[in-house]
């Protein structure tokens, strides 16, 4: 996780988007995690990882239907936090679907995934995953996908990005055209590879998925 993730998810608890009990996956790889600004909220905070370690209260692998059980007894939960853990994994859908079941009624998962990326192997990375998958997910699951909290953290709402001919984009990799302009000249002028980028190296997608039995629905 990185300082914007945490921004966003702070942003949510600021308001009242979610809930606790929260748990949050991934916990153990030795970086910072959102205990202490869920903590912060007065809410009751479980860390989990694939090993026991620092960080992780409960040991769990998301891809085991079997290990679930030992989260459920700390549950249920009023939202599920999986920040930059699915591109990490095999079977992110299962990841998904696992962590739906341990949601209270009306809880939420709250999911910061990279679109655009350097590899970063840890030990794996297998997915890029992009807006129109979060909404098939909260579709096919019978979820609400919360418009008004979809975005590319950092930038703004996914739904504000669009080309020429309104067809979903990743954000500019500048607000300004000058900027556009200037950068793509140096690149093609040292013909490096940056010259045929439109988007910044680094996009990730914030969502927020609340579970059929919530009274928003």
């Amino acid at each position: 996780m990185v300082g914007v993730d945490r921004d966003w998810v702070a942003g949510l608890l600021k308001e009242n988007v979610f809930a606790g009990p929260v748990l949050e996956l991934g916990t153990g790889y030795g970086g910072e995690t959102c205990r202490a600004v869920v903590e912060a909220a007065g809410l009751k905070y479980v860390g989990t990882d694939l090993e026991e370690g620092p960080g992780v209260d409960i040991a769990a692998n998301f891809e085991r239907d079997g290990d679930i059980a030992r989260l459920a007894a700390a549950g249920p939960f009023g939202a599920v936090l999986i920040l930059n853990v699915l591109e990490h994994t095999f079977e992110p859908i299962r990841i998904l679907d696992n962590a739906r079941t341990l949601l209270k009624s009306g809880g939420v998962l709250v999911l910061v995934t990279p679109a655009v990326w350097p590899l970063h192997s840890y030990p794996i990375d297998t997915w890029r995953i992009l807006p129109d998958f979060y909404q098939e997910y909260a579709k096919r699951r019978g979820m609400r996908l919360l418009r008004e909290r979809f975005d590319f953290v950092g930038f703004g709402p996914v739904h504000a990005f669009r080309n020429a001919d309104g067809a979903p984009a990743f954000p500019p990799p500048a607000r300004q055209s000058w900027k556009l302009l200037f950068g793509r000249a140096v690149h093609k002028a040292f013909n490096t590879f940056g010259r045929a980028m439109f988007q910044p190296s680094h996009v990730a997608i914030g969502a927020v998925l609340i579970d059929s039995g919530s009274s928003e629905n």
